[in-house]
């Protein structure tokens, strides 16, 4: 970061860690074996919104990407959360597709420059039929769970213990707690 920068306000992220994506692919295995989690087909990344021109653009090529990446096992489509990001929804069988899909997806982003808009990816699974979802925060380069229970409330105790789970598994597990940030209302 140059004196411009720093005088400006202007804060550079780290690089992102994105490769820690297809940790998630081994780790889905052990902890369905572990906690009962099954893939529940559907994967989701979210970004901050670009200028509505440039974002058409973008868009449309990261959905043709996914699509060719996907070989027509997944689909794909695009929604805006109520505080305004964006979300590419990925919904297919082949869970290894869907993490390569993302990745390039997100490579795409960064290659353009725009690796700072990557926010997170939201894993979804199911345990004894309540959603349970894996969060990797691109800018810390950790995965965290986030188990909603009802309107704004989360079990904290189930995310502890999945955590401790997964570590095993080789998945980076966020080791400040302060930083599970909660996702309500997950369109994945």
């Amino acid at each position: 970061m140059g004196f411009l920068d720093s005088l400006l306000g202007r804060t550079k992220l780290p690089p992102s860690k994105e490769d820690a994506l297809f940790a998630m692919s081994t780790a889905a295995v052990g902890l369905e074996a572990s906690a009962g989690l099954q893939p529940a087909g559907r994967v989701g990344i979210v970004f901050k919104r670009l200028p509505p021109g440039r974002f058409d653009q973008l868009k449309q090529e990261i959905v043709d990407l996914l699509k060719l990446q996907g070989e027509g096992s997944l689909t794909v489509e695009d929604k805006t959360d109520d505080l305004g990001f964006e979300w590419l929804i990925l919904d297919g069988a082949d869970f290894q597709n869907a993490i390569a899909a993302l990745h390039s997806a997100a490579t795409s982003l960064m290659e353009d420059g725009l690796g700072d808009l990557l926010l997170a990816v939201a894993f979804k699974f199911t345990q004894n039929s309540r959603p349970v979802y894996w969060l990797y925060s691109y800018k810390q380069g950790n995965f965290y769970p986030f188990l909603p229970i009802g309107d704004h409330q989360r079990d904290n105790a189930e995310e502890l213990r999945l955590s401790a789970l997964a570590k095993p598994e080789g998945l980076p597990v966020e080791p400040q707690l302060e930083r599970w940030y909660a996702l309500w209302g997950i369109p994945v």
